[in-house]
């Protein structure tokens, strides 16, 4: 009996001890310094506890051909996503990507960034190739647990066009035109109803602003997001909180990304992204 009660509470202790461990990897936040030696806002990647079923890390550059995946290349973060079809994720530690699709009918967005949005960041980026995507676009969420589900913007899937095939803007309400960067863009919300998310299947809101002229192959670009957040905000789109781990699907990451839906035919599209904020 001694001995049961000896194993019994080194075993609950053990138990206790990770639970703090968990704990502790939970909590969001914290100031890191990246690989570059500048310092990193937002929640640590290790943080990201509840999706280790399909969260992964690699230390050179890497191939996605599954249909969930999202996770960090060194410090560059990735999402992954596809509800059928045949498409292709490479990229690296250094921003470069591409995507590959074959058509069929299936809807596909994925590409580089980081797990965590941010509304000072500042987004250099090059397109090389385009071969028809819907979208190559600055692209992530924002998310409120708190707000009640009822309301569309408890949840903000957002969209920075620069390229497309697919012109979202008739779906939309108008919301105004304003010049970042030399660029005129237009903003457009529209409503998704009952839909896969972030956080499972909900309802949201989509946030679009549209350039005037899609941005040229070959030449570097940069977004500046405050000013999208505030041409939004104009409106009273607000963006609900862009640095959690609160959803249950994925965090609310920001990313340069590729969507295709009901390609027609195969295609790639290649770039590189970078963070250009002052550091």
């Amino acid at each position: 009996m001694e001995d049961k009660n000896l194993k019994y509470y080194f075993r609950i202790s053990a138990l206790v001890l990770l639970a703090a461990q968990v704990l502790a990897a939970c909590t969001p936040g914290q100031t890191r310094t990246g690989s570059d030696g500048h310092a990193m806002s937002g929640p640590d990647p290790s943080d990201i506890v509840k999706y280790k079923a399909y969260t992964q890390r690699f230390d050179n550059a890497t191939t996605l051909t599954q249909n969930h995946a999202t996770g960090h290349v060194e410090d560059l973060f990735f999402t992954h996503w596809k509800d059928g079809g045949n498409t292709t994720l490479n990229l690296d530690a250094e921003g470069n990507f591409s995507v590959s699709w074959q058509g069929g009918g299936y809807n596909y967005v994925g590409g580089p960034g980081w797990h965590y949005g941010d509304k000072d960041r500042v987004i250099g980026y090059r397109f090389n190739e385009d071969g028809g995507a819907s979208y190559i676009t600055l692209y992530g969420w924002g998310y409120d647990k708190t707000m009640p589900t009822s309301d569309p913007a408890h949840l903000v899937e957002y969209y920075i066009l620069q390229r497309w095939s697919y012109d979202p803007s008739k779906d939309g309400v108008f919301g105004k035109t304003f010049v970042s960067d030399g660029v005129e863009y237009s903003t457009y919300r529209s409503v998704r109803t009952e839909k896969p998310s972030i956080n499972s299947t909900s309802t949201f809101y989509q946030y679009w602003s549209k350039p005037a002229t899609q941005r040229e192959l070959g030449k570097d670009y940069k977004i500046i997001f405050a000013d999208h957040v505030k041409a939004w905000a104009d409106t009273g789109w607000i963006i609900p909180n862009m640095n959690n781990f609160d959803a249950s699907n994925d965090p609310t990451y920001q990313v340069m990304a590729v969507e295709v839906f009901n390609p027609r035919k195969d295609g790639t599209a290649s770039g590189k992204m970078w963070d250009a904020s002052s550091k």
